[in-house]
Order: C-alpha cells, then sequence, then structure tokens
C-alpha cells in the first residue's frame, strides 16, 4: 500500500539518498547516485519497485520519526501492543568525499533496538536492480547476503540475525526484548564477504553523527543570524540541501525523485535528479545564509567549468550531476507509478529547451559570489562577458520559460527580464573590477530590455506584469521582479502586481504559479517556492507582520520533520510533487533571513547610537596574545577573517558593507584574537621579498578595515579627522599606522605627499624593515573599498606578481585611467599625481608604465604611442569605502 508523500524522511551520504517511510520501508533509493536507476523503488510501484524494511511483526502499532538533533541520522519509533522500538537509519559520510579523495563506498547502517518490553521484529530485503527491469539472484556468500544483476551491480547485507534467502528475496524474524539491538549493513558493490561487526558500526554512527553536527555548526560567512523560533526549521532545511550536494563535483540536486506527480493519477510527473542552472542564484543565497562559502564557491566553480566546455550557445538548463548532457526522457510502462500516476519517466528532455532566463540567473550567482567574497576570478570573466554578449543577441527570442512548458514558445516576460538582469550584474562586475566589456552596447540593450517589458509585458487592466506577450495571464514569477532590482519595492507597478497575484492566483492564502494553459493535461497543487517570494516581497514593503503570518502557514505545509514537496494539495492537504524539494527548502531559508533581518533592522533604528569622539592614537590590537600563528600565515589569515566579515556584512540590496554593524560579531571578536597575536611576531622571521610586501600589503588593508570598525566609520574614512596616521597595530614591540605602512614601509621610506619630512627617522628601528626597491604596483593594492577592490582574496608571496598585476589592471581599467583618444586627453586618479615619481621619471614614462594595464589592446597601443603629446588632468580622489 502506498504511503503519504509526507510520511517519508532521508538520509543520504553526499553522493546518493534513500527515503525511508515511517513503516520502516525504505523505498527509494539509487545507486550509486541520485541520478543512478534505482535499486529500491516501491514508492513508484507499490508491489515490483522493491523495498528494504525494518518493521514490527503484525498490526496494531503506531509510529513516529524524529532526525537525532542537528544531524541526517534518521529515527522512527514504533509503539507496539507489546513494547517500543527504535529503528536508526544513516548512510555514513566517509572521510575525504568533499575532496574527492575517498574510494567510493556506499552503505546504509539499520540499527533495530527494543527500549522497552518485547518486539517481534521482521526484516525484508527485496532489491530490484535498474528500475525494476533486471532481475535480482540472491546467495549466501561469506557471513552474508550478496544480491547481483546480469549486468554486473551488486549488493552485499550483512546482519547480525539470520536472513533466509527464499527466491529474490531474503528475510528475518527474530525477537529484541529490552536493551537487545540488531544491525543490517548494506553496501553497493563487490564484497569481501566479511559479516557485520557491531564495534564498526557503532563508530560509524558516532562518526556520522559528529560530521553532520560539525557541518551545521561551521560558519565560513561569519554572518550574525539570530534565528529565533525558526532555528530548528532553517537547520533542518540545511540538512537537507546538503543531501541533495554531490561533493564531487559541487552539484546540487533539485531533488532526490523523480515521477511523484504534480497531480494524483495525472501524468505531470517529471524526473528532478538533475541540478538546474537556474537554481544557482537563489541556491548561492542560502548557503551563503547559512554560512557555507566553501559549497557556494564549488557550486559557482561547477558553473563556470561548464561554460568553459561547452560555451554560452550550448548552455543547457540542466545537466546530470557530474556534468552529464544527455538527459534524454524515457518512461517505464512496467512501473505503475505513485498511486497509479502514470507515466513514470526517467530523464528530462526539458534539457534540450531554450529558456533565456538561465544568463540572468548565472550573472545574478556571480555577481553574489563577488559581494560575499570580495572576489572573481579574472580566468572566469571571459566566460559571464560570453553570456552577456550572448544575451545581446538574443533576448529578442521566444523561449519556454521558467516552469519548462511544453507548449509555447512565446515571449515570456520573465524571461526578458533575466536577459536585463545578465546585463545589469556584467556591467556591475565589469565596472567593480574594470574588465574588458562592450559597456555601451550592453546598456543600450537593457534601455531596449526594459522599455520593452514596460509596454508589452505590463497589463494596464490587471495593472500587473502579466506571463508572456500578448495574453492577460499572471505568473507568480512576476514577484522576483522587485527581487532582483528590475523595479523596486516600492515602486506602484511592484506593489499592484503583488496583489493582482494574490488576487488571481491565490486560494486559500497560498498561491499557483499559473492558471494559463502550458499544452499538458490536468492540474497540479499550489507551488510552495511562490508563497516565499511573496513573503519576501511582503518583508520589503515592511509588512512584517502579513509576512510572519504567511511564513508559519507554510512551516504548517512541511512534513512532521520539517521537510518540504514541491507542491501542496489544498483539498486534500497532502505533499505534492518530487520530495523533498531543493529550491522549496532554498525558499524558506531565504525568506526568513530576510524577516529576521528586517525585524534586526527595525529594531536597530529605533536605538540611537551614539559614537564616542576619538582623542589620540589607537591601538587596535591592545589585548593579551592567545595561540602562537606562523609568522608566514599571520597576515594571510587576517585577510582571509577580513574578507569573510566584508562578505557577511554586505548588503546585496543597498551594494554596501555595512562596517558599522560588525563589532557585535561573533566573526569580529574571532578577528580580534587572531590581531593580539601580532604583538609577538617576529618581523625578521619574514626573509624574501616577496614575503614582506605580501604580509605588509595584507595588513594595511586589514588594519585600514579594522579601524573603520571600531571606530564607527559608515562611508569615508575622512569622518575620522587623520584616520591613516591615528589607528595602529602593535607588532614585535612596535607601532605600526597604515601611514607608516605604506610611506615607511612599502614605499622604502620615501616622503609622503605634501611632506618635508620622512616617514621614519634615521634611528628608528622601524626602518629595518622598509621594502626596497619600490614596488609601484603596491598603489593599487591598498585598496579597501568593499566595491572596487581588486578581485584577489589574499596576497601572497608565491602568487604575488601576478596578484599585482590583477591589481593594477583592475585599479586602471574601472576608472583609474580614463583615456578619450578623440579628444587626445588622459584622466588620472589622483595618486598618480600624489605619488608621481613612484610611477616614472617622467609623465610619458608614466603613461607607458600604466599602458601596459589596459586590457584594450588599441588603448594600449594608442596610450604608448601618444605618451609625450596627451593632455593630462587628474580626477578628484573618491575616499568613500562604499561605491554602489
Amino acid at each position: 500500500m502506498y504511503k503519504k508523500i509526507s510520511d517519508y524522511g532521508i538520509i543520504g551520504d553526499l553522493h546518493t539518498v534513500a527515503l525511508v517511510g515511517l513503516d520502516g520501508s525504505i523505498d527509494w533509493l539509487c545507486m550509486p547516485y541520485i541520478d543512478s536507476p534505482s535499486i529500491f523503488a516501491a514508492i513508484l510501484d507499490d508491489e515490483k519497485g522493491g523495498r528494504f524494511s525494518v518493521s514490527p511483526v503484525g498490526e496494531g502499532w503506531q509510529s513516529t520519526a524524529m532526525y537525532e538533533p542537528g544531524t541526517n541520522v534518521l529515527v522512527t519509533t514504533f509503539r507496539t501492543p507489546s513494547g517500543l522500538l527504535k529503528l536508526t537509519d544513516f548512510m555514513p559520510v566517509h572521510p575525504g568525499v568533499e575532496r574527492g579523495a575517498e574510494k567510493e563506498r556506499h552503505e546504509i547502517f539499520r540499527l533495530a533496538q527494543c527500549t522497552e518490553g518485547e518486539v517481534r521484529v521482521r526484516a525484508y530485503f527485496d532489491p530490484r536492480f535498474d528500475y525494476a527491469r533486471a532481475e535480482a539472484y540472491l546467495r549466501r556468500e561469506g557471513n552474508g547476503i550478496l544480491a547481483s544483476s546480469e549486468a554486473g551491480e551488486s549488493l552485499y547485507l550483512a546482519s547480525s540475525e539470520e536472513m533466509t534467502i527464499s527466491g529474490c528475496v531474503c528475510e528475518a524474524e527474530f525477537s529484541l526484548s529490552e536493551g537487545q539491538g540488531a544491525w543490517l549493513n548494506m553496501t553497493y558493490g563487490p564484497s569481501s564477504g566479511e559479516g557485520l561487526d557491531p564495534a564498526r558500526a557503532e563508530k560509524a554512527l558516532e562518526e556520522t553523527e559528529d560530521y553532520w553536527r560539525e557541518w551545521l555548526r561551521k560558519s565560513e560567512t561569519g554572518r550574525p543570524l539570530d534565528l529565533g523560533k525558526y532555528k530548528d526549521m532553517v537547520e533542518r532545511s540545511a540538512l537537507v540541501l546538503k543531501l541533495l550536494y554531490y561533493a564531487p563535483t559541487g552539484t546540487i540536486a533539485a531533488a532526490p525523485t523523480t515521477s511523484l506527480p504534480e497531480e494524483i493519477g495525472g501524468m505531470r510527473n517529471w524526473d528532478y535528479r538533475f541540478t538546474w542552472i537556474r537554481d544557482a542564484s537563489f541556491t548561492l543565497r542560502a548557503l551563503f545564509n547559512l554560512g557555507h562559502l566553501s559549497e557556494t564557491e564549488g557550486y559557482l566553480r561547477w558553473i563556470t567549468g561548464v561554460l568553459r566546455e561547452h560555451g554560452t550557445g550550448r548552455l543547457q538548463i540542466m545537466y546530470g550531476l557530474r556534468g552529464e548532457e544527455d538527459l534524454r526522457e524515457e518512461e517505464l510502462p512496467h512501473l505503475e507509478g505513485y498511486m497509479g500516476s502514470r507515466p513514470v519517466r526517467i530523464g528530462n528532455a526539458a534539457a534540450r529547451q531554450r529558456q533565456l532566463d538561465i544568463y540572468g540567473e548565472i550573472m545574478d550567482a556571480a555577481l553574489k559570489l563577488s559581494d560575499y567574497v570580495g572576489k572573481i576570478d579574472p580566468g572566469a570573466w571571459p566566460y559571464l562577458r560570453g553570456i552577456c554578449d550572448h544575451v545581446v543577441k538574443h533576448w529578442g527570442e521566444k523561449d519556454s520559460g521558467i516552469w519548462e512548458v511544453r507548449g509555447g514558445p512565446w515571449h515570456f516576460v520573465y524571461s526578458k527580464v533575466m536577459c536585463w538582469l545578465a546585463l545589469d550584474r556584467g556591467t556591475t562586475i565589469a565596472r567593480r573590477y574594470g574588465f574588458p566589456a562592450d559597456l555601451d552596447r550592453w546598456e543600450r540593450t537593457m534601455g531596449e530590455i526594459r522599455a520593452e517589458v514596460l509596454a508589452r509585458g505590463w497589463s494596464d487592466e490587471k495593472k500587473s506584469f502579466v506571463q508572456h506577450y500578448d495574453t492577460e495571464a499572471l505568473d507568480a514569477s512576476s514577484l522576483v521582479f522587485p527581487m532582483l532590482g528590475f523595479v523596486p519595492f516600492d515602486d506602484p507597478r511592484a506593489k499592484s502586481t503583488m496583489e493582482a497575484v494574490r488576487k488571481e492566483l491565490g486560494h486559500g492564502g497560498f498561491l499557483y504559479r499559473y492558471r494559463s494553459e502550458d499544452g499538458l493535461r490536468g492540474g497540479e497543487g499550489v507551488f510552495l517556492l511562490c508563497n516565499f517570494w511573496l513573503v519576501d516581497n511582503l518583508v520589503e514593503q515592511g509588512r512584517l507582520e502579513e509576512a510572519e503570518v504567511l511564513l508559519a502557514k507554510m512551516e504548517a505545509v512541511a512534513n512532521h520533520l520539517g521537510l518540504f514537496s514541491e507542491q501542496y494539495d489544498l483539498e486534500t492537504g497532502e505533499l505534492l510533487g518530487n520530495f523533498p524539494q531543493a529550491f522549496t527548502h532554498i525558499g524558506y531559508v531565504n525568506s526568513v533571513v530576510a524577516l529576521v533581518s528586517a525585524r534586526a533592522e527595525r529594531e536597530e533604528r529605533e536605538h540611537v547610537h551614539r559614537k564616542a569622539p576619538l582623542v589620540g592614537k589607537v591601538v587596535l590590537n591592545d589585548g593579551e596574545p592567545g595561540k602562537e600563528v606562523r609568522p608566514e600565515e599571520m597576515a594571510r589569515r587576517l585577510k582571509g577573517q577580513m574578507n569573510i566579515l566584508r562578505g557577511a556584512f554586505f548588503d546585496t540590496r543597498t551594494g554596501r558593507v555595512a562596517y558599522e554593524k560588525m563589532r557585535r560579531s561573533e566573526a569580529y571578536r574571532e578577528y580580534l584574537e587572531l590581531s593580539y597575536a601580532l604583538n609577538r611576531m617576529d618581523l625578521g622571521s619574514l626573509k624574501s621579498r616577496e614575503e614582506r610586501l605580501a604580509f605588509w600589503i595584507n595588513l594595511y588593508n586589514v588594519l585600514v578595515i579594522h579601524g573603520v570598525i571600531e571606530l564607527g566609520v559608515r562611508d569615508s574614512i575622512k569622518e575620522v579627522r587623520g584616520f591613516l596616521k591615528r589607528v595602529q597595530y602593535g607588532i614585535g614591540g612596535m607601532l605600526f599606522s597604515p601611514e607608516d605602512i605604506e610611506h615607511g614601509i612599502l614605499r622604502g621610506n620615501r616622503r609622503p605627499p605634501l611632506s618635508p619630512l620622512r616617514r621614519f627617522g634615521g634611528g628608528d628601528p622601524r626602518l629595518g624593515h622598509a621594502v626596497k626597491p619600490l614596488e609601484p604596483r603596491v598603489h593599487f593594492a591598498l585598496v579597501c573599498a568593499s566595491v572596487s577592490c581588486p578581485p584577489v582574496g589574499v596576497y601572497t608571496p608565491e602568487e604575488l606578481d601576478r596578484e599585482l598585476d590583477i591589481a593594477a589592471r583592475t585599479f586602471i581599467n574601472a576608472g583609474g585611467v580614463v583615456l578619450d583618444r578623440e579628444a587626445k586627453r588622459v584622466s588620472l586618479s589622483r595618486i598618480f599625481k600624489w605619488y608621481a615619481p613612484d610611477f616614472g621619471d617622467s609623465m610619458a614614462g608614466r603613461l607607458s608604465f600604466l599602458a601596459g594595464f589596459f586590457y584594450d589592446e588599441g588603448e594600449r597601443e594608442f596610450l604608448r604611442k601618444n605618451a609625450d603629446s596627451l593632455w593630462v588632468d587628474y580626477q578628484d580622489y573618491d575616499w568613500r569605502l562604499n561605491r554602489g
């Protein structure tokens, strides 16, 4: 008999996921990967699919399930007339799996324990390889049971209880009294035939619990969030997303299942065991909100790799978890489908659809990564730029849209807006880092897209954006437009669209994604992600109480374990669609973070913060040193921790780092403790020139930002008189200000601008650490602003020359040098006036030096050829820390 979709929990090992029912039956498992053929598929055919169950014998029992706190270890408790049975299920995450270093081993442990009275237990093992298309052959091997197929697949089942083979299944019945337990261990692949070792099983359980709790506690972003009453469900969502994360490549499956229906008995049954490009931006935001940068960077690395391999023109909307392109769709007529919902499909024909929105999602993801970690790999820019150039050529064409409709194609409004977004994000990145791009063409195209969407994608009658041109039908995806910045949240069009969507697509307080014809028979449930978009809109409009009510309504739709499906049936109150659904959990996380952040900001505005006046110098690391830090690691670790702080407090809505909020964070406390170790540092341990340059560049940047945080600076160091002289670090018994580092150390004790004196006098012990000869590119590396710093996370001795080149190119191409060939004029940053001798003995020599860093070959050659005849002027220097 089929169970409700909501009756399942999941376990996994970062390669695959199993669905475990409230009756103790594993009804869905693909091995070795989420998108491999199934081994157990009773959820899609109760008779033919196969299962692996452990449950009490007989009837009259009731069960509940929960996770061990902070883990993906699932515990099902059965209350029987004679006693209590506790079933613990887990899949070990073997060491090294996330580094790709572990030889793959996939196994499931099941522990049945009697905790009260006496319970008769039945274990039933019925594998059906290849979606139940291949016969399983069972035989005894060593101290266990080997199940194999003609294709060479195999499973090995070891048990502490005697198992009896009967044809293609094996089973056991045994009694457990209070305090007794029985282990079962199923391993995929070749086996040594060893029996079950209870000591190894106990150790695997302990290590698995430790792994998940350690991962959940890990925060790589320093983002301070008090989740309050939402904490448990947000953590469950985090653990679900991690289970759907395919560790070797960094991809994330949309769901671990295929063909769970959008309507019971219907044909809208799709395979979601793949990774969607479109999920990139929302996924990165959720992972970052949860404090996990490594998964964030891994996911974008994968996308960039796909672009490198396939190019923009051949980019698909989805791929297999290991980058497979061929996801051809196939029906499995031998399976009856969940509760008779046919057909059962594997593969997904939508992979070949054209969906123009994916380009905006990739570019938005790239910008988010830049915001969070302060850098973008310059090697990725040609591929990102290629996306924008592709959009310029193709944005006006029809596509299949975000919902992958199988009618059409049409001019979907969401797709047009996402094309606009691709160019908007690409322009921002190019200007931020000075990357070469046809910005005039991009910006002109952005204007054309915007004008067309407002003219053809808007309904004056409904006062709303519509689903596609030439229709009055609405689409919940238009709720995303203000979230992307296409229209502001307080724009009348954004507000009226939200109300129109609620009126036309709402039912019982929930939203359908659309109600228009899509080329398929049958219907579907309300689409849970769209409701989280509605929460986000309410939050941004300041309607926090309404948002909180809706969020509570959404939480009530999750199952007993806090797991969300894709859709929900309002009539039956049951979950629909593939389960659990990554995108729904992502929506929940992002909505909770938006709400709690907005509440915190509201409370902060109600308190007046007063900044104490600064008198005299301030030693920022005046504290007792803790652990020793190796000198060669010191500045690198400080810079890394500061990067975490800046990313954590980057507000994507305003485009600024909220430095003034950092002091109360745990990440800032950790930075302080690390900075105290500078007091014991032996500067003489920095031997090579590269070591010293990297150390002092990193230290200058973190010292400035540390001073900004400590002194409550909001936007400019000019808010504190003499800032660069007053903030200091104690290092090895000496004090250093930013001015000391810049002029005394990095410039080899050359005179500061407008000063008759050198920074260090002849007997100053700090003079012995001055770096000579002068490296002029250090001027481009001493940039602390959140949106104008070069895409270099930490300067390193090993890569210093390349990193300084990147810094120079970024500074010069991002506006530090502006060339007007027609007027034969060049406009320079004022640093080239203040530090003119550092860049050359003559103006012609300086311009020739700067020319070498231009991306544009034409401008590079023009500047070199005309270096001695150009009219030169200087720009006002922008001291702002945030340049939105």
